[in-house]
């Protein structure tokens, strides 16, 4: 991606108003009589030391990864990723329209000087010089969105609020989010025991998703008593491959596309199966077709009625896990009705 006159012209102008800034309280003297905002370093993602403001005002995200983990902490971007309204919760559909959108699949580099960001919080997928393009803006994180990490959406989330000094306020979150789960577990831990969970998803026409135990959903869904489909965990083991969905690190993720010919050896142990839907309960036209195929249909779990919508696949933060688990909860409700 390179620098268009009108961009670098952009950039140009928000790093001399910063300059400016910098400069207003004259040479000498502390941070704060200088008019210099105070910095902290940070190691990120990638394992570089970014030097970040101790107390950063504008951030922009460039995923939706990063924005909810920022939403779940009251501190909504200037800036932020692109974002499909459906998955997000519906009482933040409002705030979250009127916030600029300065990046799709790569960022905008205009678009992103323009909000003036203090700080860049950037998925782990960019190459180098994109990183070092962005840099003349502002200072740039990295989060993990792929690679062997993925699965752990807690450390993610850390990773963000470590970013912009909110760690502590993170525990409250974690400490609620943790005793549903062990709510639940108590009083419906003896209704699941031996009871097998598969989650699938569908992203493209004649193919399934699974998701293994050591995925997001996994972690979400495991404390809540449920085992997991060896069956499932064994074909991802079988056909996961490195370079899917755009991860680039070279590790195999707990996650696999598969065929529609195999999906029935894929889950044919499961006495449970979660869909993924949107954060209104509703699939999306692939997956209504994979719901028709004949192939699920056959599955025993399907056969017994034991098919449920369980929210969004990959966890961006608090808010997306609180709303799989509400679900769940809904769902083992229904399976205990038989």
């Amino acid at each position: 991606m390179k620098l268009n006159r009108i961009t670098a012209a952009v950039i140009a102008s928000v790093a001399g108003l910063g300059l400016l800034a910098g400069c207003s309280g004259g040479e000498g003297g502390d941070r704060e009589g200088s008019g210099e905002a105070e910095t902290r370093t940070v190691t990120d993602s990638s394992g570089a030391e970014i030097e970040v403001p101790a107390e950063p005002e504008n951030v922009a995200t460039l995923h939706y990864a990063a924005t909810e983990t920022l939403m779940d902490l009251d501190l909504p971007p200037v800036g932020q990723g692109a974002f499909q309204e459906p998955f997000v919760p519906e009482e933040w559909v409002e705030q979250l329209g009127d916030i600029p959108v300065v990046a799709q699949r790569e960022p905008d580099l205009e678009q992103l000087a323009e909000v003036a960001p203090d700080l860049i919080l950037a998925p782990n997928i960019y190459e180098p010089d994109t990183i070092e393009q962005m840099e003349e803006i502002a200072p740039v994180y990295q989060f993990t969105l792929r690679g062997g990490d993925r699965a752990d959406w807690q450390q993610r989330v850390e990773e963000v609020a470590d970013a912009v000094n909110q760690s502590g306020e993170l525990e409250k979150l974690d400490a609620d989010f943790e005793a549903e789960q062990k709510k639940i577990a108590a009083e419906h831990g003896d209704a699941l025991e031996g009871a097998k969970l598969g989650v699938v998803s569908s992203f493209e026409d004649n193919s399934a998703y699974l998701w293994g135990s050591e995925n997001m959903v996994g972690s979400l869904f495991r404390p809540l008593g449920f085992d997991w489909s060896d069956d499932e965990d064994a074909a991802i083991g079988e056909y996961a491959d490195a370079a899917q969905g755009g991860n680039t690190s070279g590790i195999k993720e707990p996650e696999a596309q598969i065929s529609m010919e195999v999906l029935d050896e894929s889950l044919s142990d499961a006495d449970i199966i979660f869909v993924t839907s949107d954060m209104r309960g509703e699939y999306d036209a692939l997956t209504e077709k994979l719901l028709d195929s004949a192939v699920f249909e056959e599955l025993p779990a399907v056969r017994a009625g034991h098919v449920y919508p369980h929210g969004k696949a990959t966890i961006a933060g608090y808010s997306d896990a609180r709303h799989g688990v509400e679900m769940a909860r809904k769902a083992i409700g229904e399976y205990q009705k038989g």
